[in-house]
């Protein structure tokens, strides 16, 4: 079977050969990795000319991830290359090159299943009856050396709970 890796490389290719061919111009690679981790699929880092990717939701969503979530962060590159730093991250023309070179819909969020791939490990409460919400280990951390975090609800001040139990 191909490797997640190769898969992504032969996807982001045949997107910047689309892109070289609609725009009638040539685009540097990014560097590609596989180490996104937590609720986000991917993230583009335009500074660094790289695609992060996270590979747990890539294993269990393969077919849209490849499709919809590489097409997604490469406009991301794309868009910027092609109409400067000034641009809204997911504005009118990072939407252009989804859907009119790419012909993808310009969707911002993805809709996988992140059970698996989400590291809310510390559980909060807010002043909510019966809300209990879970936060990251930065977030975590943060919240333990003195950042305040509020409830979006009440905006009551989140108190630390303990630890999330384990599936």
């Amino acid at each position: 079977m191909i490797s997640d890796l190769h898969q992504l490389q032969e996807r982001i290719v045949e997107l910047y050969r689309q892109a070289e061919s609609f725009f009638n111009k040539s685009f540097q690679r990014p560097y590609i990795r596989l180490d996104l981790k937590g609720e986000t699929a991917g993230q583009a880092w335009i500074e660094k000319r790289q695609l992060r990717f996270n590979q747990v939701l890539l294993k269990e969503n393969r077919e849209h991830f490849i499709k919809q979530t590489v097409a997604h962060e490469v406009a991301h590159l794309l868009a910027y290359d092609i109409y400067g730093p000034r641009i809204r991250a997911h504005g009118r023309e990072w939407q252009s090159i989804m859907t009119h070179v790419f012909q993808l819909p310009a969707d911002r969020c993805h809709s996988y299943d992140t059970k698996r791939s989400s590291r809310r490990n510390w559980l909060y409460q807010c002043l909510c009856e019966g809300k209990t919400i879970a936060l990251g280990t930065t977030r975590h951390n943060r919240s333990q050396k003195g950042t305040i975090y509020l409830c979006t609800t009440c905006k009551a001040p989140l108190k630390y709970l303990g630890r999330a139990q384990a599936d």
